[in-house]
Order: C-alpha cells, then structure tokens, then sequence
C-alpha cells in the first residue's frame, strides 16, 4: 500500500506538502510542486484514505438518503420498483456533485437518529417519513434536510418535494368516467399518503360525473406481496363486477395482470386497468399499461440541488411535481363519450 511518505520521498517533499495537495489545501503549494505530487499520485497508485479525508475537511462527504419502513411484516422497499428507479436517480445526482450516499431502510425514528449522528452525514433526503418522524429527526439531528412525498401542514425547516397525486388520482377517474366506465373499483395498500391523495382525487371525480363515491369503490391491499394476490383471487367476484380496475401504482396493476388471466378475464376486452407511476414495466406489459406519469429523474434531481443549495446556507422552495395521463392498451371504450380534461 502507497503511503503519504512514499510520494513525499518520491517527489522529494515534505509529507505536509503531499498532505495539503490531497486534502484539497492545494494553495499552500506551488503549482509546479502541485503537478509533481499529482503525477506521482497517479503513477504509484495511492488511494486516499476515506477517514483521513473526512477528519481533515471536516465533514463526512456522505449524503444520507432513508426508506423508513412503514412495517416491517412488509418487503424491503427496494422491492418497489418505484422506489429502486428513485434510489438509482438519487445517486447519480449525488455522485455527480462529488458526495457519496448512504441509504437507510430502518423503520424506528430513534434507529434513524442514532445511524445519522453516528455517520456525522452531511445532509438528509428523507423518502416517505410520516411527519412526527420528520420532525424529531430535525430536531435531533440539526441536518440539511429534503423529504419527499411528504404531506405536511406546517414546516419551515426543510423542504418538502411532492407529486401532486391528488390531481393525479382525479385525472385518472375522470379519464375512466369520460371512456364510459361507471364499475370502477380503486386498489391502493394501507399507509401510504400518497395513495390516500390519489384515492380522494378519484372521489373528486366521481363527484363531478356524480357517480357514487363510497367505500366499496375503494380496495386496500396488503404490503405483501403473496397476501396481495391471495386478497385479489378472494375478491375475485367483486372484481368481476367492475368495469375497470384503477390501482395506486404500476407495480400493483401489472402484478394483478397475472390474476387476472387466472381468473379468465382479458385486459382490456373484459375488464380495463391502469396504474400510476409510469414506470418502465408500464409500457413492456401486454398490454401496454395506461397509466399517470410523474417525472421520478426530475424529483430526484430536485432533491439534490435544495438539499446543497441548504447545505451552503441558502434557501429555495418546495415543489409540487405535476402529473400527466398516458394512454395506451389497458383502457377499453365503453360507449361514446369523450375524454375531456
């Protein structure tokens, strides 16, 4: 292993030189003393040591990103499709400003605390943390911190990104209404803020066409995903019922594809499906899913860039990401009406 003395007796300098070259001092140093220390840093290979970077400029260059896990019975978050295309964005864009992530998946607000403080972490992205959870997390930590998907009445101390899912969830029952169906059945999982927005954008809709808008419009699946498809094949007669299937996201309609088959029903011939999301599956499914985009890549860019611009002290703003319908294959027309925004 290549020490900081092996390139200082190379290069013929002190180990001080080197030393403030590599922790990013490098005004102390010529700049012809510089490329030399550079070059032979290069040429022999040294990797600088994590810990003795972060002890010289004081600060970790480590940006925590945490999946709270709404209930541990349930699947590592990662297991969502949504939340692995989120997570991979989050990186890129946090590599690209020279920071390396550390992700958290725990579902205790004290084990949180604890993993931040012990980390020294430069700042926070919080995904989908419930509001008292997010609030003793900034009280106790006193980090930079971003949340998203977060529904919060009053805050002040970090900024809040969002889809804005409630008009999602109204676009959506409109566009179903407007094509004729009035059976529709929504399928959202328990817990989840942003599926409850959804479901109350639907209710929206049902209102203006002034369809009924009740509970027994509305299924909630389990977290799991073998008791999700146990739930849909023992709801099999009330599904047979609907005319159309809405589900709070594309990961629950495309798994619900394979049921469906089961239960002898073609989509959309027999019964129409649509999620939320608008992930890359959506439209590798046969049928192609019609479904409501949210821009993932945007939310995480938008993440990263308020989280450093806290992290420098400066102030920016929260956002409300807008959602946009995409129509393909898993819509059959029943009637002729026409879909109007």
């Amino acid at each position: 292993m290549v020490r900081i003395k092996d390139i200082a007796d190379h290069v013929g300098v002190s180990t001080a030189t080197v030393s403030n070259v590599i922790h990013g001092k490098a005004h102390r140093v010529s700049a012809e003393t510089r490329k030399k220390i550079e070059d032979a840093i290069k040429e022999m290979g040294y990797v600088p040591s994590m810990s003795g970077l972060m002890l010289a400029q004081k600060r970790s260059n480590i940006i925590g990103v945490i999946l709270f896990g709404r209930d541990v019975s349930k699947e590592p978050a990662l297991a969502d499709p949504y939340y692995s295309s989120l997570i991979g964005h989050l990186d890129r864009y946090i590599r690209e400003k020279e920071r390396y992530m550390l992700l958290l998946t725990v579902s205790d607000t004290e084990a949180i605390i604890q993993q931040v403080r012990s980390w020294n972490l430069d700042g926070l992205i919080a995904c989908d943390l419930p509001k008292d959870c997010l609030h003793r997390l900034h009280q106790c930590c006193d980090k930079p911190m971003v949340s998203l998907d977060a529904y919060l009445e009053d805050r002040s101390e970090y900024v809040n990104i969002m889809t804005d899912d409630l008009n999602g969830g109204y676009q959506m029952g409109n566009y179903l209404l407007s094509m004729g169906h009035r059976k529709i059945l929504m399928v959202t999982d328990d817990g989840y803020e942003p599926s409850r927005q959804r479901w109350l954008g639907f209710q929206k809709a049902l209102k203006k066409y002034g369809a009924p808008a009740s509970e027994a419009q509305h299924l909630i699946l389990s977290g799991q995903y073998g008791d999700r498809m146990e739930q849909l094949m023992q709801q099999q007669e009330r599904i047979r019922e609907q005319t159309a299937l809405f589900f709070s996201s594309d990961q629950y309609a495309l798994e619900a594809f394979s049921i469906l088959r089961e239960m002898g029903l073609r989509v959309p011939e027999d019964i129409s499906v649509v999620g939320f999301n608008d992930l890359l599956y959506a439209e590798l499914a046969q049928p192609k899913l019609t479904t409501m985009h949210q821009d993932i890549e945007q939310k995480a860019q938008l993440a990263v860039d308020a989280l450093f611009c806290l992290m420098k002290g400066k102030k920016t703003r929260d956002w409300i990401l807008p959602v946009k319908l995409i129509q393909r294959g898993s819509v059959r027309r029943i009637g002729n009406w026409k879909y109007i925004r």
